[in-house]
């Protein structure tokens, strides 16, 4: 007895426009899954029987560089798939400059690539702007940044994410010597104000190095600097730079001033 040829039965065939997705957070795109279907190359209509079908739709998905890590497809009938998955956070702009010209990189905490063109200039405002790399990305979008300094700073930013604006900073500084093949978490990182004032950070969390205070202790610190003195912009003959990776005190001293400093 022949069994029937349910190829073409519609209870398996499914629609790729009909792919039900995870809900994308409001920074991803809206046509996510239709990007993704179409950079991989999927017909319109997919069918359930395929024995590959669900790789080959985990691939697509795990491709795009909005999506993080591995994916799971599951799939029912009448026809119906389901891709559960995770997706990348911005944090920070990455300020590349190079031959007089300013470019502007999205990345995640873990220092990956995001997709530029799906910022407008108005979000592109409202994140953290890492500065003094000199070098663009080597790779394409949703793979890391092979850049320590940027590595270090992204976590900085992922950490800082809840105080940024509690705490007046406006920008990330990378020191100059990121690009010499030092470890991420031998750098040490500032941050600029929006009044030109520099807090020394120290290194990023996460660093393991004796002597460096966590990261949780020099947020505490902040705090108590803030409560007590008033943001790092509010006083007279500045800007100044603060110093917050001493175990006993916050330093300050004008920046134009290398010599001594007050303690607070």
């Amino acid at each position: 007895m022949r069994l029937p040829d349910l190829r073409n039965d519609r209870q398996y065939r499914l629609a790729t426009s009909d792919i039900e997705i995870t809900q994308p957070p409001h920074w991803v795109p809206h046509d996510l899954a239709a990007q993704a279907t179409r950079r991989a190359g999927l017909p319109t209509e997919l069918s359930l029987l395929d024995s590959d079908v669900t790789r080959r739709v985990a691939a697509a998905f795990e491709g795009h560089p909005w999506v993080k890590g591995k994916v799971r497809v599951t799939t029912s009938v009448p026809a119906r798939m389901s891709v559960s998955l995770e997706y990348r956070e911005p944090v920070a702009m990455v300020r590349v400059t190079q031959a007089g010209k300013s470019g502007l990189f999205p990345i995640d905490a873990d220092g990956t690539l995001l997709p530029s063109a799906d910022f407008a200039p108005a979000e592109i405002a409202k994140y953290p702007v890492i500065e003094n790399v000199s070098k663009p990305p080597a790779g394409a979008e949703g793979t890391v940044w092979k850049d320590a300094g940027v590595f270090g700073a992204a976590r900085l930013a992922a950490e800082l994410k809840p105080h940024w604006e509690s705490f007046g900073f406006q920008s990330i500084l990378v020191p100059t010597n990121s690009d010499r093949k030092l470890a991420w978490d031998d750098l040490s990182f500032q941050f600029g104000t929006r009044g030109g004032s520099r807090v020394i950070w120290g290194r990023p969390p996460g660093a393991k190095h004796p002597g460096e205070l966590p990261a949780d202790k020099k947020i505490e610190r902040i705090k108590f600097y803030l409560r007590h003195h008033g943001p790092f912009d509010s006083t007279t003959h500045g800007p100044f730079e603060y110093d917050i990776t001493r175990w006993t005190d916050i330093s300050r001293k004008p920046i134009a001033d290398r010599g001594s400093s007050q303690r607070r």
